[in-house]
């Protein structure tokens, strides 16, 4: 099942008139109750690290009560174990739900609590469930994992199928009963929106998830649908919707490209902060430039943050609670970021042998942790004879570094490996791997990084040895850490 992304209205947090708070009421009945917890969760701002949640009591015989405190149209989601419904709640509703607790996601209706007066409300509730089963929990519907390996012919072809069907099922549900104006609104650019970010993103994706396939070169008119109206540059409608959220920080990343900037140029994220401030207006704006932060932060280029974030909080629209936010990621993110030395490595060969990366000064490292006993490791591997060969002569240096469980099976894996591995192989011993897993923020395997020449951190998102770009990549960061260092700031 695919977890729908909610979000608290983003209005709610950005420099506006403040509505008197008023509530959203919910309250039931669920069948088979047993010791799960029905959870309230929404996020309460766009650069929040976690959901707020709040549990609410059901009784012995099913029944339940929710008052929720909201200022403007809000998004969240209902969670009883493993089941989940997302809920749309404006000031004043009144809402009634039933189901069946272990399949609340297939059986859960919505009622008006309070006779006719919150029929929209109810019928709006009802869409976004259909709307779940139909396509969200859909794999048919979903770009990844299959749609994503479509030509281009074929994969329009599967945007525009999806879409009508969505517009028919909300022009269905909205001619029985009606919607409210503030739902019309958000469920149609919601559905605009989806299709123009699957569409923006579609060959960069297509890139990074099919292996071994070069990046398709799409028609002339293929980003025509970014003249359609309601799209950019801001839709103050839509703003709410976190899939326009989506939309608009990848249209911006798609401006930089066709300005001549690349993601591993070192100017790169300042210029998408600056081409942020001059495309956006109004809601949209402090939203989109705050999350470009968040990424410069998050990709470990502190350096550059800094410089960013002191510009957006001293622009005067920028919400104090984002502020805050973006300068405790900021303090978080500073000892594991681009320019940072690298932390050391306590490496063995498969002999024995001790390795330290100091061995590699002067050389370019691509170091990529992995486990052989993972497919989503094993996947990489036979990509990398082209990679290395690719980088034959050049100051550049591909290791390997396994983190295993088992000494004696990477042994083994290396030793049968057909063809024969390239690069460098080295292994983590079993004392040392926690150490490392903290000390390089791996959250899973395969993760790689990049090592500058003198040592110091220059890519912390580098792409994977199945992508084929990995090389030009590679051979382009050859000598870029001075670069990075030198990237002006003053244009913030």
């Amino acid at each position: 099942m695919k977890t729908l992304s909610l979000w608290l209205t983003g209005l709610t947090l950005l420099a506006c008139p403040v509505m008197a708070q008023t509530t959203a009421e919910l309250r039931g009945h669920l069948d088979n109750t047993g010791t799960e917890k029905l959870v309230v969760s929404w996020w309460s701002q766009p650069l929040a690290a976690q959901q707020q949640q709040r549990a609410i009591h059901v009784e012995p015989n099913g029944d339940f009560r929710l008052a929720l405190p909201i200022e403007r149209p809000t998004l969240a989601q209902l969670n009883y174990g493993d089941e989940e419904i997302t809920v749309f709640l404006e000031p004043g509703d009144a809402l009634e739900l039933k189901g069946d607790a272990p399949e609340l996601s297939t059986t859960s209706k919505f009622e008006s609590g309070d006779g006719a007066a919150h029929r929209a409300a109810a019928a709006a509730n009802n869409y976004l469930q259909e709307f779940g089963r139909r396509f969200a929990n859909n794999d048919a519907f979903q770009v990844l994992p299959d749609n994503i390996s479509l030509s281009e012919k074929g994969f329009l072809a599967f945007l525009d199928y999806r879409r009508d069907h969505e517009r028919s099922l909300l022009k269905k549900f909205g001619r029985h009963a009606g919607f409210t104006p503030a739902f019309q609104a958000y469920a149609e650019a919601d559905i605009n929106c989806t299709y123009a970010e699957d569409r923006l993103t579609f060959a960069d994706l297509r890139e990074q998830t099919v292996p071994g396939q070069p990046r398709l070169q799409l028609a002339d008119n293929y980003y025509d649908f970014l003249r359609e109206p309601g799209l950019l540059p801001g839709n103050e409608v839509a703003v709410t919707s976190p899939n326009y959220q989506d939309f608009l920080l990848d249209y911006v990343h798609y401006q930089a490209r066709t300005t001549g900037h690349q993601p591993t140029d070192p100017a790169y994220f300042p210029t998408c902060y600056q081409l942020a401030d001059n495309l956006l207006h109004a809601d949209a704006r402090p939203v989109i430039l705050g999350r470009i932060v968040l990424e410069t932060i998050r990709l470990g280029h502190v350096v550059h943050a800094h410089a960013m974030l002191e510009s957006y909080a001293a622009s005067g629209q920028a919400p104090p609670v984002l502020v805050a936010q973006l300068r405790t990621e900021l303090v978080n993110h500073q000892a594991f970021a681009i320019g940072s030395p690298a932390p050391a490595l306590p490496l063995r060969l498969a002999d024995g042998r001790r390795l330290s990366l100091a061995a590699y000064k002067g050389k370019l490292v691509y170091l990529m942790f992995w486990d052989s006993r993972y497919p989503a490791s094993q996947r990489e591997i036979p990509y990398l004879k082209e990679l290395t060969t690719a980088l034959a002569g050049q100051p550049i240096v591909v290791l390997l570094v396994a983190m295993d469980e088992s000494l004696n099976n990477w042994q083994q894996n290396i030793a049968c490996a057909s063809p024969a591995l390239t690069g460098v192989q080295a292994y983590v011993p079993a004392n040392q791997r926690a150490a490392v897993r903290q000390e390089y923020s791996l959250d899973r395997l395969p993760t790689a990084v990049v090592i500058a020449e003198d040592g110091t951190l220059l890519d912390l998102h580098p792409r994977t040895i199945s992508s084929r770009a990995l090389q030009d990549d590679l051979k382009a960061a050859v000598g870029r850490a001075a670069a990075y260092r030198a990237v002006s700031l003053a244009q913030l």
